[in-house]
């Protein structure tokens, strides 16, 4: 989950000026590990406060299975929060570290708390909407070249639309009886499983033809995306029918989410590459 952040992040540099990658360079070292850490601060703290859900839905996350305590990973958890800050204002870039707050902010709110925003999914859709969007715009910021460019735009949009109307619905699919024995009000728990499946595989389907359409006017850049995003949506509406009522199953459709954001942000920059 992590890695996938930092993606986010080095695509957003990498689109800055236009898909020549010059957003590259030696400089981006620093803030690419502070945003590491900032993803790292993310997640450890999400499996410090799901840890009764992780066992009751046998996810195998690290604490839930008991190889790392919970007052461990808190540590680790807000020593990567202090290091992405550090990172950031070593950068010396005043937009990235105000970036970085919000993520960890965010981060922070959608764990923990006495109303977290993991207790719902249109909380939990707003929340991974504003943290993907941050990551893409922090790589911008971190490239140091001039404004977004238009491709950029369209790809940061279109990926944390991916993420908020697929993900954080379809993630919930395999996680259902851990999250009502928590009382989270999420897709399935509130909504029901059918009208769940339907929201996500409409979802999936609705952004990747808004991207394809958004993309043409960049497509010597955004086509291949465009095209792996199609086939992805096409793949998480088909496992939405095809898994429903087979809990063996429940997790397909977001693995395909995960697997077509990876594949999409690899053959972006084998296309930029080429570009290049």
């Amino acid at each position: 989950m992590q890695a996938i952040f930092l993606v986010r992040f080095l695509v957003g540099a990498a689109l800055a000026d236009g898909g020549r990658l010059t957003g590259w360079g030696p400089w981006l070292i620093g803030p690419a590990l502070c945003w590491a850490l900032a993803a790292a601060f993310a997640y450890g703290l999400n499996g410090v406060s799901d840890v009764a859900e992780d066992r009751v839905n046998g996810t195998g996350r690290p604490i839930a299975r008991g190889d790392l305590s919970p007052e461990s990973a808190a540590r680790m958890t807000w020593l990567c929060a202090a290091g992405a800050v550090a990172f950031a204002l070593l950068a010396g870039n005043v937009a990235l570290l105000g970036c970085v707050l919000a993520f960890l902010l965010i981060g922070c709110a959608y764990s923990a708390g006495p109303w977290p925003l993991k207790r719902s999914t249109t909380a939990t859709s707003a929340a991974v909407l504003a943290m993907g969007l941050l990551s893409y715009a922090s790589g911008w910021l971190a490239s140091g070249v001039g404004r977004p460019s238009g491709a950029s735009v369209v790809l940061a949009v279109g990926m944390a639309l991916w993420m908020a109307a697929v993900g954080a619905v379809t993630k919930d699919f395999a996680h259902a009886e851990g999250d009502a024995a928590a009382g989270r009000r999420t897709s399935v728990t509130a909504w029901g499983e059918a009208p769940a499946r339907w929201v996500a595989a409409l979802g999936a389907l609705g952004v990747a033809a808004g991207f394809a359409v958004a993309a043409r006017p960049y497509a010597a850049v955004l086509a291949p995306t465009a095209g792996v995003l199609a086939v992805g949506a096409g793949a998480v509406a088909v496992l939405c029918w095809t898994t429903r009522h087979d809990a063996d199953r429940a997790g397909e459709p977001y693995r395909a989410f995960m697997v077509t954001q990876h594949i999409a942000h690899v053959v972006l920059l084998a296309r930029l590459a080429e570009v290049v």
